[in-house]
């Protein structure tokens, strides 16, 4: 009896080990229409592709969620298998694997039509009041193109001040800020805003995977780009994008 015992311990113990192999958990935070602690599946685009993309490889995914900073920081340790989805940088690309992209944000410039704001080149910029986010890497960006920009703490204070002209343009990723507009604002205040035409720039967004168990990493970023390419090659991919019910580019 003891034997049969010993041997129904160390099959139940191999199979909780390979169930937390196919287990992959992720650190990520409130970024809606792209990820959303919400039940609403249309503010959770990034999070959709990244399950749907691990599900059919035969992984399941576990999503926690906590402010942005910190998901990042237990991202690098060994609870989480990573984060997403984030922009690629050299400090980032010294902690984190990198996946491939799996999405790509479009950063346009929303302004109020009475502003009448336009643009062609930097010193354009520089003509108006530019918004920006305390640590967007679109606020880096304009700050090295010479740009001295409003600097708020979130998106949400920038397009109010948008809406009171205390700003002439905010810089966003074009469905942010789509579904900001309609989250904030009724459709007649929403129709005062206006988009630019011209992109300042285009951010491709990736999973940053822990290195503190690289050979695990390694595996898994293999496996989310085989499953990425056949949510693709399905047609799923665009389906998830290209939501009828959300606000497209």
């Amino acid at each position: 009896m003891k034997a049969i015992s010993w041997m129904l311990s160390c099959l139940l113990l191999s199979c909780s080990l390979a169930a937390q192999e196919m287990r992959v958990k992720f650190a990520i935070g409130e970024w809606a229409p792209y990820t959303s602690s919400s039940a609403n599946s249309n503010e959770k685009i990034a999070e959709l592709i990244v399950v749907k993309a691990f599900e059919s490889q035969g992984y399941q995914v576990e999503l926690d969620y906590f402010p942005w900073s910190r998901s990042l920081r237990l991202a690098a340790q060994d609870k989480y298998d990573g984060s997403f989805p984030w922009m690629v940088s050299d400090s980032r690309q010294e902690k984190f694997l990198i996946s491939v992209p799996f999405f790509t944000q479009k950063i346009v410039f929303f302004s109020h039509k009475d502003v009448g704001f336009t643009w062609n080149n930097t010193e354009d910029l520089k003509k108006y009041i530019i918004g920006a986010t305390q640590d967007y890497q679109a606020t880096n960006y304009l700050i090295n193109l010479g740009v001295e920009p409003n600097i708020a703490n979130a998106e949400e204070i920038n397009f109010i001040k948008l809406a009171k002209k205390r700003i002439d343009a905010y810089p966003t990723g074009l469905i942010r800020g789509n579904y900001l507009l309609g989250k904030l604002f009724d459709s007649k205040e929403a129709s005062q805003f206006q988009v630019s035409s011209q992109s300042l720039m285009e951010d491709e967004m990736h999973i940053l995977f822990s290195k503190h168990n690289l050979e695990r990493s390694q595996h898994l970023n293999r496996v989310f780009a085989r499953g990425l390419q056949q949510l693709i090659d399905s047609g799923e991919y665009q389906l998830i994008v290209f939501d009828s019910n959300r606000i497209d580019e």
